[in-house]
């Protein structure tokens, strides 16, 4: 597998990928809350031992691809850690930070989404490709030979888009700009959203005053002294890395009154895992004679490691994916250490997609898994002899991402038999519901009636509950189970999702006039 090295672009150095960070993820996997109601015994949580813990960019979904290696997601719980210290269920998306804990064959049993930044947009430079939310400088990138595109959402479908005053929530790794004197986010995922529950920041501690009970992140006083620190008995340091949370609207000037702040430490995470670990971001502290650099808020060792491709040169601002294990002293003692190359081919520079094909407008026009796909350049009578593309049809699908759209242009497909966990976006109106059961009927269209079934992994949208279910238009995404019911993974309302615009025609009316000319 072949990477790529970042470019400098007046990156001097870089720190810790953002949300994805291990501990945040482990010290998050034991506990938390889910909006829906409890599960049935018909469906279980994956409860095997987690032996390993993977962590980088979301870059397809069959299950889920991180940085290009697909683990099983179909039994695990999904969530966001919120202001007050709870967490909700939430659907993956294309471009988030995660961490996941899985087996050793690759089952996740708990997925962590980790947020950058969530707050107000401003001071927007386009010619430098850049913008502030919530105080904080983020950079987006649309040449994939350069490194990861940013993928964008919410209604954004590129950096023109954006607009000074809208709310964003920002995904991506920080890294240091010799122009701002500051770290920067290296946006993977940029979303405007319609509301905000808190806003939050993540970067290094610095100034800390443990007297008047502030710190400095990149030009933003936090004040902390009424704040929540976790990991509980954690000590501030300067040099840190720490999620910070506030109330909507607690961002004043440059003051941010905390309500809650996470440390986010390799010792946390190595006291409560033993296995191996995949993580990939961004490298910074690169010491040649110590054989280290830290990577995810983690320290890695690679005195022992293979490094690949061959010739590659690990280096500050070098992405990597690290493979390895953690030691007693919580550092990541690397095996293998992939250097990513400039590519727009390798399993980190596309997209993945598995899954049944919903939404279909024609054999070049369709969505699978969320994600409106072209597949204009597709020969379908090679790609899936025999077979007549429709809603429902399972294909494989590998894709690129393209500058000014959220639609993917497929570069291979082949059409599959279902498996037991092939992912489905059904669409229509709820009705029978059994909240004791955990089930309704979801009627679709051609008047068609599914059976499904939520428990405590499903993600629920925004204004939905199980108690508000009934006469709803909802899409539902899930597997069947073996008895075809519709295990629900998420439950939404139809036209809250940016692919909802591909299923009635007009998002493919904008798409092939600005890019199938």
């Amino acid at each position: 597998m072949a990477f790529f090295r970042t470019p400098s672009r007046g990156w001097t150095r870089a720190v810790f990928a953002t949300s994805a960070l291990v501990a945040a993820t482990l010290l998050a996997a034991c506990g938390g809350g889910s909006s829906g109601s409890a599960a049935t015994s018909t469906t279980t949580t994956n409860t095997a031992t987690s032996l390993a813990t993977t962590s980088g960019t979301v870059t397809g979904f069959g299950s889920v691809y991180v940085d290009g290696v697909e683990l099983e997601d179909a039994l695990a719980t999904t969530r966001v850690e919120n202001a007050d210290g709870s967490y909700t269920n939430v659907a993956l998306k294309l471009g988030q930070r995660i961490s996941v804990a899985h087996d050793s064959g690759g089952t996740a049993s708990s997925i962590t989404v980790g947020t950058a930044l969530v707050g107000a947009v401003s001071s927007l430079n386009t010619t430098a490709n850049e913008f502030k939310v919530a105080g904080q400088w983020v950079s987006v990138n649309s040449d994939a030979t350069l490194g990861t595109v940013t993928v964008y959402g919410g209604g954004y479908t590129a950096l023109a888009d954006v607009v000074a005053a809208d709310l964003a929530e920002v995904h991506g790794s920080l890294v240091y700009s010799s122009t701002h004197a500051a770290y920067v986010v290296q946006a993977t995922r940029v979303e405007k959203k319609a509301t905000i529950s808190a806003v939050r920041i993540l970067g290094k501690v610095a100034s800390l005053n443990t007297t008047a009970k502030t710190f400095a992140i990149n030009g933003v006083t936090v004040q902390y002294g009424s704040a929540t620190v976790v990991p509980s008995g954690t000590t501030l340091a300067n040099d840190q890395v720490v999620a910070v949370w506030g109330p909507s609207g607690s961002l004043t000037g440059t003051t941010l009154a905390a309500t809650r702040l996470r440390v986010l430490s390799s010792t946390a995470a190595s006291t409560v895992v033993s296995g191996t670990a995949q993580v990939g971001g961004v490298v910074s502290g690169y010491s040649a004679t110590a054989n280290t650099f830290t990577l995810d808020g983690v320290v890695v060792s690679l005195a022992s490691a293979t490094v690949t491709p061959t010739g590659s040169a690990v280096a500050d601002g070098a992405y990597v994916q690290v493979k390895g294990a953690f030691d007693s002293a919580g550092v990541l003692v690397a095996t293998t250490i992939s250097v990513r190359q400039q590519s727009t081919t390798t399993a980190t520079a596309t997209v993945r997609l598995k899954g049944a094909i919903s939404s279909f407008v024609d054999a070049s026009s369709f969505v699978v898994r969320s994600l409106p796909v072209d597949a204009s350049a597709i020969t379908l009578a090679t790609a899936c002899p025999g077979v007549t593309l429709a809603n429902g049809v399972v294909v494989d699908i590998t894709a690129t991402s393209q500058a000014g759209t959220d639609v993917v242009k497929a570069s291979s497909m082949a059409c599959q038999t279902a498996t037991s966990y092939t992912m489905r976006d059904l669409s229509g109106t709820a009705g029978t519901v059994d909240t004791t059961a955990k089930t309704f009927v979801l009627t679709q269209t051609s008047a068609t009636t599914q059976n499904v079934l939520w428990t405590d992994q499903t993600a629920w949208g925004t204004g939905v509950t199980s108690a508000t279910l009934s006469g709803l238009s909802l899409v539902v995404e899930g597997y069947l189970n073996s008895a075809s019911v519709l295990v629900a993974r998420s439950i939404r309302l139809q036209g809250t999702d940016d692919s909802d615009k591909y299923g009635n025609g007009n998002g493919w009316d904008v798409y092939n006039r600005n890019h199938r000319r």
